[in-house]
């Protein structure tokens, strides 16, 4: 609570050298141009792809990124679907290099104007749980608690 609490005052200082703290909406198309399941369940790694979306969304570091491209692929394949979660992470490893870029596909998409690929400051991570905390979009409660935890692991790793 205490480190919370910290972290929010933080927030209010946002004149540290930092940029811009507005965050851009969290929005997700899921598995973007990809089937989401199979014909008999259209839906059996959707989940997979939003948590991808998220972590997408907030952006972190380059470790970070190749650690969330790998949980996409370990959670497509704990449906079942090891062929489709193979084709899944090269098609986000190969799109990751790719030179034709979408601002709303990169990494770090949620800043708009934060350098790629470096890891989230305390500050940063705190606006984006305070992002999680008031806006209402359609994430389960367990995605968003599991996320911020996964946040606060990699400041603690620092």
């Amino acid at each position: 609570m205490k480190k919370m609490i910290i972290l929010m005052v933080l927030i209010s200082f946002q004149g540290w050298g930092q940029s811009d703290l507005t965050l851009k909406p969290f929005v997700t198309d899921y598995c973007t141009a990809y089937a989401e399941g199979t014909r008999a369940q259209p839906n059996l790694w959707k989940h997979c792809c939003e948590e991808h979306d998220l972590y997408f969304w907030a952006g972190g570091s380059l470790d970070d990124r190749k650690t969330t491209d790998l949980r996409l692929k370990t959670c497509v394949e704990k449906t079942g679907a090891k062929t489709q979660a193979l084709l899944i992470y090269a098609a986000v490893s190969i799109g990751g290099s790719s030179p034709i870029r979408f601002k709303t596909k990169q990494w770090g998409n949620s800043w708009s104007d934060r350098k790629r690929y470096l890891s989230l400051s305390e500050i940063e991570t705190a606006t984006i749980i305070q992002y999680l905390e008031t806006h209402n979009f359609e994430l389960s409660i367990e995605r968003k608690q599991s996320f911020k935890e996964q946040l606060h692991s990699r400041l603690d790793s620092k």
